[in-house]
This record gives C-alpha cells, structure tokens and sequence, in this order.
C-alpha cells in the first residue's frame, strides 16, 4: 500500500490483496498505549483533552452509531473497526472484501445503526475510477452488505491528483445520502492520459456532491451529465473535492472544499440544491488564470515552483480553455472574519492578514485542508459554543512548503460562529482553539465532547496516532454554574443558545446591588427592546428574550450598572 498526499489535497492510492474471511467481530490484537506523552495543546481554557484510542495507519474515518452507542473507525484500505475507549480494545467487523470497495474515504452510520462505506476502485491498467457506495446492516447479529449505488468507469488522469468518492453525508430525515466525489485535475487542465483521453479535464462523475434515495440498491450512475442532472442525481456542482459534509441544527448543509496547488483559499460553502460553486473557473475567490489567453506561470505570484502541479507541467497558457457555463452565477465560499486561519496572498504577491488588513477571504488559508466538519446540532455545548460549528486543519506547514508559504500553522482545530448575512447565507468567524495534532482527518461530536481522529501511514509517517476526546462545556452543568455559583464581579454572560430562533436566555452576574439597564439593541445601534430597568440586589440574574417579530441579523444586548456597561453580540436566525 502506498498513499500520496498533495500539500492541498488528499490523494489516497492503494494496493493489497482482499481478505476473504468474515472478519465480524474479530478482535484486533494490538496493546493500547500512547507511545509518547505528546498531546495536542489547548488555547482555551473552558475546554480538557484526553486520548481515548491508538488507531491503524490509514485510519480516514471515525463515526458513532446512536443505535448501540458505539465508535467505529474505517481504514482507507477498508478495515471498520468498532474501538472502546474504556478497555482501550478494538473489534475488526468488516473489511473491503465484504461490500467491494478497494479505496474507501467516506463512513456514515445512520440512525438506526445501517452503515454507508463510498469509495473508489481504480484500474491501473484501463487509467479508469470507479465509484461506490455499500450499505451494511445487521441481520439476525450478521453484517450483511447491499450495493447502494456503482458509477461507470471514468477516466484518471495524468497524476495523482483524482479524488475517490469520499464526503458522505445522511440527510437530517435520514431518506437522502449526499456523496461528494472530487475532480481529476488540480485546476482544470488537460489530463490525456497518454492520449487515451484526447482533450479530457474534468467529466459527468466529478467534481460534484450527488444526491440518492439512502434506500436505494444496485443503482448505476452513467458518466452523461444531461442523465444525472434529468435524473436529480446531482445535487450541487462546480466543487473540486469536498472531503467533508455535515448539517446544521437548522438543516443546512455545509462542505469543506480543497483548492489546488495555486494559493487560493480552501472554501467553507453553504451547499444548496441546483448551485455551482465555481471549479475550475472559481476558487478561493480568485478566478484561475488559464482560462485567460497568454497566461505565464513565472509570472504568478500565486504559484510556487515546488508544487506538484507546477513541476508536472500543469500550469501553462492555455487558449483552448472553456469559458464558463451560460447563465449560470458561481456561489463563493463564505467569508471569513477572522481573526484566525485568515492568511491570504493579494496580486501584489505579498501575505496579509484578511481580518487585520480590511480584506476579504472565502474562506480559510490555503493548504490548510479543512477536514472534520462538525456541529452542535443537539445543544449540549454550552459557554460560547451552543449550536456553533467546527473543522480541522490537516495540513500542518512542517510537512507543507505551501502551507509555511503562507506561515500558517495548521494540524489545529477551529470554532466556528456563524453570522447571517443579508445574502441568504452566512460570514464564519473562525477561532483557534486547539493545535498540536498530528495530521487530524477527521471528527464527530457526541453530546458536549468532540473525538478527533488522527492520521498517519505512507510517508505521513509520525509514529503514534490516536483519537483525542475534547470535553466542552456542557449546557445543562452551564446553566447550573451560573445559578449556584457567587459572583465576585459584574459579569454578562453570553446567551444561550446563540445563535436562536426565536428565544434565548440572557444572564448576568452582581456582586452588589445596583441600578440595572438591560436592553437589546439591532445591528445599526437602534435600541430595540428594554428587558430590565431597576434596581436589582446582588446575584445571579436570568431573562429570556423572545425575538419572533424580529428579522433574522445580528442583534447586541447592552448591561448597564451603576458601576459599568458590558455589551455582547447574538445571532438571531428565522
């Protein structure tokens, strides 16, 4: 087995033989313990780590099924194991020889406890992919596997750039599963293969999120756009690899996407039915230069000579690149506010800082690979994280040339708030809150506590990996605190949920009595709404705030006291 990853995207290349037992339940043999004592670091303080579980080279995946309570975790080679944390064991229950699938880069477990494997099978020899997707379920205590859907052979390209069917993602209601299955080419270049496919840069089966019945069997996806888009097959288009999906509390559905080997910004989009998000004409905000005549790499700033795509030749002036498609708006990234993973290169060749400089970046750093998309979509964080968002950086600038390009750090863990904007979408801000791991791929969130799974195999090869169980604030012991707790100062706290919809509580801590003021005011400093005005005696104070006659936006409540004023934000979303 041998695995590649370019420095924006991961490339996973793989050969072995199938095993052929029934692997159900088999126990892996392998002792628990943390090698070294190295654990990712902390950069808030409201939150603790431990490591739960060592995992295999090439572990992609990790997902929890609601059905047993259990953690299951997924090779790229296909391996799913079941991992509990307590005995620190783990339980081989199916490999790629059970559902067919040789390359596998996306795991999902329903609700009721069926599990979703996609993946690719390549022919080295043919320079075709493949993909698939398997559905396995439990039958009389037996693991049984259905084809939910197969695709037509489709061509690979020149290089390891192709992306496998990977991003998986059940629908809120359970009935649809999203599939993301990425581009063949870094940026919309010409991919020939020998000259086996004359003129070929990206095809029907990529470059897409599609869209199937979660109950579907045996069905197959031709390589003819003009069937997959009358079908409603595809369900969002113009993405060069969304590795990730996840919803929201709300039912939206959010995808990390990956730039290419040029400096443009790896993208956090809001994925809605029927859109095109720009590949390969748009990434990162930036338009890709070989669709202009007389294009010169040597003259691109955003270009490094290291990169794979330059080395291989893939950046060149190119005539006979196509214009984009008629009557169609290109949806960009979400704008990222800052302050963290903001770092951005202007046509001036020089890296700023987007949030500090006034500028605009959709969405992240480059290179950064957004991994790990997470949400709070039960309300069990509490503190400043009820309801909000989270992603990992996989790519650390130790092993990126393109990443230190931009001196960034990465290998690190993101808070993400979003705020609505009058666009019918969202701005992010992104704050670090945790850094120190090695290459994190992926994550799931259980209650207040987020596992982070870790990745190492190929010549990603940094000894150790596990899976890192992130405790938050809860929001029921959040509530408790500030009712039982004695205050020492004047405090406001931050309201909880935020954002809302149509009620929120806010609370606030008096060492003393005094003349209190709380009132609520809209985004352009209008007071809106008095809560409170009078005195009040020392302790903690509660008030709920009910916004249903309120446009969704950004609302700030004010506490003012004989002693000081203390204002905070919230998010108010219909």
């Amino acid at each position: 087995m041998r695995i590649f990853f370019s420095y924006a995207t991961i490339f996973i290349i793989t050969s072995f033989s199938l095993v052929a037992q029934n692997p159900t339940n088999k126990e892996y043999n392998r002792e628990f313990k943390l090698v070294n004592n190295i654990v990712p670091q902390l950069l808030v303080d409201d939150i603790s780590i431990r490591n739960v579980a060592t995992v295999q080279d090439y572990a992609v995946r990790i997902a929890y099924n609601k059905a047993n309570e259990e953690f299951y975790y997924m090779t790229t080679g296909g391996n799913i194991y079941r991992v509990d944390f307590n005995s620190r064991r783990q339980f081989l229950i199916a490999n790629s020889g059970d559902f067919g699938i040789n390359e596998t880069q996306g795991f999902a477990i329903s609700i009721s406890g069926d599990f979703f494997v996609s993946g690719t099978n390549k022919d080295r020899d043919k320079a075709t992919n493949q993909g698939r997707v398997s559905r396995g379920s439990y039958i009389d205590n037996q693991l049984v596997w259905q084809d939910v859907l197969t695709t037509e052979e489709y061509p690979l390209s020149n290089t390891a750039f192709d992306h496998n069917f990977n991003g998986i993602e059940l629908s809120p209601d359970q009935k649809t599963l999203y599939v993301n299955s990425g581009s063949r080419t870094d940026h919309g270049e010409v991919h020939s293969v020998d000259g086996r496919y004359p003129n070929t840069r990206e095809v029907a089966l990529t470059a897409k999120v599609f869209q199937v019945p979660a109950d579907t069997t045996d069905l197959i996806l031709p390589n003819d756009y003009e069937f997959l888009k009358a079908n409603n097959f595809i369900y969002a288009e113009g993405l060069r690899n969304t590795f990730d999906l996840a919803f929201d509390k709300d039912g939206n559905l959010f995808g990390t996407e990956n730039s290419g080997d040029r400096d443009d910004s790896e993208e956090l989009n809001l994925l809605k039915e029927g859109k095109h998000y720009g590949f390969p004409w748009l990434m990162g905000g930036n338009l890709t230069p070989m669709q202009f005549v007389g294009y010169n790499v040597d003259e691109d700033p955003h270009v490094s000579t290291s990169s794979t795509a330059y080395r291989g030749g893939f950046f060149y002036n190119d005539p006979n690149y196509p214009s984009p498609p008629d009557s169609i708006d290109f949806v960009e990234g979400l704008i990222n506010i800052g302050p963290d993973a903001d770092r951005k290169r202007e046509s001036d060749g020089n890296i700023y800082d987007a949030s500090d400089s006034g500028l605009e970046i959709r969405t992240f750093t480059s290179h950064r690979s957004p991994l790990g998309l997470v949400f709070d979509i039960t309300g069990d964080l509490g503190g400043d994280y009820t309801n909000d968002g989270f992603v990992l950086g996989w790519t650390g600038s130790d092993h990126s040339g393109l990443l230190s390009r931009l001196s960034n750090q990465g290998k690190d863990m993101f808070h993400l708030t979003f705020i609505p904007d009058e666009n019918e979408t969202f701005k992010v801000s992104v704050k670090r809150i945790a850094s120190g791991f090695k290459n994190p791929i992926d994550a799931v969130i259980v209650e207040n506590k987020i596992y982070v799974m870790e990745y190492s195999g190929g010549w990603i090869n940094n000894g150790s990996v596990g899976i890192y169980e992130l405790s938050f604030p809860s929001s029921s012991s959040t509530n408790l605190e500030s009712e039982n707790a004695s205050p020492s100062r004047i405090t406001l706290h931050q309201n909880y949920p935020n954002p809302f919809n149509p009620t929120t509580k806010i609370q606030y801590e008096l060492p003393i009595s005094t003349e209190v003021n709380l009132s609520i005011y809209n985004g352009i400093g209008h007071k809106i709404s008095e809560l409170v005005n009078g005195e009040q005696r020392a302790g903690f104070h509660s008030v709920n705030y009910d916004a249903q006659n309120n446009p969704s936006g950004i609302y700030y409540y004010r506490l003012e006291t004989s002693y000081s004023t203390l204002t905070k934000k919230m998010v108010f979303i219909k």
